[in-house]
């Protein structure tokens, strides 16, 4: 790896809550610091958002900006400044940062889209056309990601690479898995586009005695949180299913997860895959995206269509009566990780990019 123990890179994600990005914001810090590199993160968020004591366990030095306060942009600036590689993450931060880029223009400034929403409102249209000229490169996390934006905005003369995601995870043993039972996990936002409710329905599909083998571990909170437990207290009262809400602690969540189910509308390359597989968890997950780079159909898990429930249902109804089956997808999924998403492959991709 090329080594300049002088270089300094800020990373800027909208907030540190807990999320795909904002884990995987830290796993790179730390690796970057353990390659020589020095690391900041400067977040959009609140002071109190839940990983800031991540980032204080691992000594990253944080500072979140009072963005809508009127000294925000002298607070940004003066921050900045002091750094040679400004590291964007989010499009909501490149929306605070339009006034201040023509002063940071001498910075090596990297733009990087971690999902593949469409973002083609005029106002992100407008924000990404000012913003274009000031960026040295981007990256994506999927080549999904990357055809999207293109097609949208443009940016042909701007560099564009694609980087898997990668983690740094802890190694932990899994709880024992309860006789006779399976436990199905889901993370994440408990919003539209995780689409967390067609779990239910597919369960809801399941004969009683189907759904009485199951354990249902939700981490995660938001606003489609009540829509959920009402489904559950109408029509699966009588099964295990907890809602954890937000869990910091990654050995908390997939220690208690067989599979993970991954229902979304979208995904960039999903971190909370990425992190099931290397804690030997099988997937099942809706065939959109980046999920089919990491989920091998009939090899490491199950891909299903969006929102086909019924689909859904049968898969899960089939690994309840297949365990080795789902032993050996947990084992190469492992695997898989180990082979291919190495934290420090990743970070070298992106010194490389830093060092142009």
């Amino acid at each position: 790896m090329p080594n300049n123990p002088s270089l300094t890179i800020v990373h800027l994600p909208s907030s540190l809550n807990i999320g795909g990005a904002e884990r995987f914001i830290i796993d790179l810090c730390q690796q970057q610091s353990d390659d020589g590199l020095t690391t900041k993160i400067m977040s959009f968020g609140n002071p109190d958002d839940a990983l800031i004591d991540e980032c204080n366990r691992v000594n990253i030095e944080t500072l979140t900006v009072s963005k809508f306060k009127p000294f925000a942009l002298f607070q940004i600036l003066s921050y900045i400044l002091s750094c040679d590689v400004i590291h964007i993450h989010s499009p909501y931060v490149l929306k605070y940062l339009v006034p201040v880029l023509p002063i940071l223009s001498r910075k090596k400034i990297i733009y990087t889209r971690h999902g593949s929403a469409l973002l083609n409102e005029q106002h992100w249209v407008k924000i990404h056309r000012q913003c274009m000229k000031y960026i040295d490169h981007m990256t994506f996390v999927s080549d999904e990601g990357k055809a999207i934006f293109s097609n949208i905005h443009g940016w042909s003369k701007i560099n564009k690479t694609v980087i898997d995601n990668a983690i740094k995870l802890p190694q932990f043993d899994k709880a024992p898995q309860p006789k006779g039972k399976l436990r199905l996990g889901s993370v994440g936002r408990m919003i539209d586009l995780k689409n967390q409710i067609s779990l239910l329905q597919a369960v809801n599909l399941l004969t009683m005695e189907e759904q009485q083998r199951l354990i249902i571990n939700f981490f995660g909170d938001g606003p489609r949180q009540g829509e959920l437990e009402s489904f559950v207290a109408d029509n699966l009262a009588t099964m295990d299913i907890v809602f954890h809400g937000m869990v910091q602690d990654r050995r908390d969540i997939y220690g208690k997860i067989d599979v993970l189910v991954v229902t979304s509308e979208t995904e960039g390359l999903s971190l909370a895959i990425i992190e099931a597989m290397a804690s030997g968890s099988a997937i099942f997950a809706s065939n959109v995206g980046g999920n089919p780079k990491l989920v091998k159909d009939g090899i490491n898990g199950w891909l299903f269509e969006y929102n086909d429930i019924r689909h859904l249902a049968q898969i899960i109804s089939d690994s309840l009566n297949q365990a080795q089956v789902i032993t050996d997808f947990s084992a190469k999924a492992k695997q898989q990780i180990e082979e291919q998403f190495s934290l420090q492959n990743c970070a070298q991709k992106y010194q490389l990019i830093y060092l142009e």
